[in-house]
C-alpha cells in the first residue's frame, strides 16, 4: 500500500497535534498523564497498561543525548513496572535512534501504525450520511454504554467497563471533546471520539459491535466527526490505526490518506 510522503516538519506537527489534543482529557482523567517537551512526547495511563497508553514517541535530540534520552525513558516506565515502548516516526531524530534501541535490548514490533489524515476539509465534500444508522454525542449518563460497545469491540474483558466509564466521565461535555454513539434501530452498536486542538482534529476509540460491522455504523461515525470537525473551524483531521486494518481501509474510502507509519519497539 503506497504511502505519501509528508515532509518531516508536517509529520512531526501531526503527532504534536495529535497528543497535545489528548492532553485536554488526561488534565481530567484519573490516572492519565501526557507529557509535552521538545525533546521526547510521553503518555502514561496507570489504570491501562497497553502500549497504546503508555509510550514514548518524538523522540528529537542530538546524538549525543540520544543514550540519555532512551535510558530516561526505560527509568520512566520501568519505575512503574511497565514495559519501555517507545514509538518511532520520520520525525525522530537522530537517524540511527532504530539501531540505538536494538543494541540495548528493544524488540521491534511487526505490525506498523498507520496514521491518516484528511487535509483542506474545509474544502472536502463530506458524503451523506446512511439513512440507516443515527449518530449523536454520548449524554452523562451513557458512559457506561460507550465503554461496553468499547471494550466488546476491542474484544477486552468486560470487568473493564466500568472502570473505562469512570475515566471518561469527566470528559464528557468538554468543548474540545466530542464522544459519539451510533444507534441501529434504536440500539447503540458503536462509538467514536473526537478531539480537537487549534485547527486539528483527532479520531479515535472508534469501535463497533462485531454483529453490527458491516451496517454503516462505522462510516457513520467517521462522517459525523467529519461534519462537526469542520463547523468548528478544523481543516486537518486525522487517526491512527494499525497498518492494513478495517479502519485504515474505511478512512481511506471516506478521503483519508496515509502520511506515514510509526513503528514500535518494546524492551521486554
Amino acid at each position: 500500500m503506497p504511502i505519501a510522503n509528508a515532509p518531516v516538519t508536517r509529520i512531526a506537527e501531526l503527532e504534536w497535534a495529535n497528543y497535545a489534543a489528548t492532553q485536554v482529557t488526561a488534565q481530567v482523567t484519573p490516572g492519565l498523564d501526557v507529557t509535552l517537551r521538545e525533546d521526547v512526547v510521553i503518555t502514561t495511563s496507570q489504570v491501562f497498561p497497553s502500549p497504546d497508553a503508555n509510550h514514548a514517541c518524538l523522540l528529537r535530540t542530538t546524538p549525543p543525548a540520544a543514550d540519555g534520552l532512551i535510558a530516561e525513558i526505560v527509568d520512566h516506565f520501568q519505575s512503574q513496572g511497565l514495559p519501555p515502548t517507545i514509538f518511532l516516526s520520520p520525525a525522530c531524530t537522530p537517524a540511527d535512534l532504530a539501531e540505538r534501541l536494538l543494541a540495548r535490548g528493544f524488540v521491534r514490533q511487526e505490525e506498523e501504525e498507520a496514521w491518516v489524515v484528511l487535509e483542506n476539509l474545509r474544502d472536502f465534500e463530506i458524503p451523506a450520511l446512511s439513512l440507516r444508522v443515527q449518530v449523536r454525542p454520548i449524554t452523562a449518563d451513557e458512559t457506561l454504554t460507550y465503554a461496553q460497545i468499547f471494550v466488546a469491540a476491542f474484544e477486552l474483558p468486560d470487568e473493564f467497563a466500568p472502570y473505562l466509564a469512570q475515566l471518561l466521565a469527566p470528559s464528557v461535555g468538554l468543548p474540545a471533546v466530542r464522544h459519539y454513539l451510533a444507534l441501529l434501530d434504536g440500539q447503540p452498536v458503536g462509538i467514536l471520539s473526537l478531539l480537537c486542538y487549534e485547527g486539528f482534529g483527532v479520531i479515535g476509540s472508534g469501535g463497533v459491535l462485531p454483529a453490527h460491522r458491516r451496517s454503516g455504523a462505522a462510516f457513520n461515525l467517521t462522517i459525523q466527526a467529519g461534519r462537526e470537525a469542520r463547523e468548528r473551524g478544523i481543516d486537518t483531521l486525522m487517526g491512527q490505526t494499525a497498518g492494513g486494518a478495517p479502519l485504515e481501509r474505511l478512512l481511506r474510502i471516506s478521503g483519508f490518506k496515509t502520511a506515514f507509519t510509526r513503528t514500535c519497539y518494546t524492551l521486554p
